[in-house]
This record gives structure tokens, sequence and C-alpha cells, in this order.
């Protein structure tokens, strides 16, 4: 018999999560993100988004609820973009920031722009011994624009992610009257 939490996600006799590590993204079977089998601890994020997101060096998770939920609330996504956007945004980010700081402050997104947006959001909560990615989809230019605009609006901000220093800048300091695309 398989013990779950309130959220249905497996544990132990101890109500400890069972964890089961994974190597790659491509371990992620495709019946999981259509129906959830089991929680599952993803590769280290990249060094730079680790640092600029706070993380800290702790192990990234997701729970199978949150499979389930995100089928549910993005079916429009095949097992194989889901795939992609995951590495995409956790392994090659290019923004991050938080665009809800009032009312999710230890949620942070992780992006990774294109024709399509990957973005990723993460739960930092800090009494964890790990984080949580709580969500993906794709969204468009006008997605990320309005994204932008509810950071300001919480104030909140997307920063540009350096490949090189890991440092960021603020997309408000960037001239309005190019592309998005273009400013990177």
């Amino acid at each position: 018999m398989v013990l779950e939490d309130n959220q249905g996600n497996p544990i132990d006799e101890y109500g400890n999560l069972i964890i089961e590590k994974i190597r790659s993204i491509d371990e992620i079977v495709d019946d999981e993100f259509r129906f959830g089998k089991r929680n599952v601890e993803l590769p280290p994020i990249s060094r730079i988004l680790d640092k600029a997101i706070g993380a800290n060096n702790r192990p990234l998770i997701i729970k199978k609820n949150i499979f389930i939920k995100n089928m549910k609330s993005h079916p429009e996504l095949s097992p194989e973009s889901s795939r992609n956007i995951l590495k995409q945004a956790l392994y090659t980010p290019n923004m991050h920031g938080a665009t809800q700081p009032i009312t999710h402050p230890d949620y942070k997104v992780a992006i990774h722009t294109g024709e399509l947006n990957s973005v990723v959001v993460i739960d930092l909560y800090q009494i964890r011994e790990h984080i949580e990615v709580v969500g993906w989809r794709q969204i468009d230019q006008e997605g990320l624009e309005k994204m932008k605009r509810q950071a300001t609006r919480e104030d909140g901000q997307l920063l540009i992610l350096s490949p090189v220093y890991g440092s960021a800048a603020d997309l408000s300091a960037l001239p309005s009257n190019m592309p998005f695309w273009e400013q990177m």
C-alpha cells in the first residue's frame, strides 16, 4: 500500500515525501506529465540561476500533485514540450525575477526567452530543505509583457541574467523602443 499526503504525493511511514532523484529531465516519462506518478528531484539548476534566485544549492523537486495540476492548467502542453520548457528555463535561463512578491513572496520565475518564452515558477519557501517547481508554461511576447507589468504593479521585477558573470540588469533600464528579443 502506497501512503500519500493530503495532496496525493507519495510519502513514507513517517510522513516524509518519497522523492526519486533523476539525472536528466528526459527521465520524466510522458505519463508523469499526464497523470502524475511520483515526486522527482531534478538535476541541480544552473549555478547562475541558483545564485540569482537565492536557492542556496537546495535540491529542486516536482511533486506528483504539481504534475497533475500543471496538466490541468495547461492541457495544451505535450509531455515533450513540458520537458523542453523545464530544460530551457532551469538550465539555460536568461531571465529571472519575482512577478508576485506581495501575493507569493517565495515564488520566483526562471525564463528562457525565444519565439515562445519558457517559464518555470519555483517556490523557495525558506524552511524547506528543498525548493519546488510549482508550474511551467510557454508564453508569447505579449504574455511576457503582461508578466513584466504584473511585476511592476506588485513591486517585483524581471532581471536579465548574464551568462558570463551571473549579474543582472533590470528590464526597466533597457531601451523601450526596441523589441524585447533584440535587447538580449
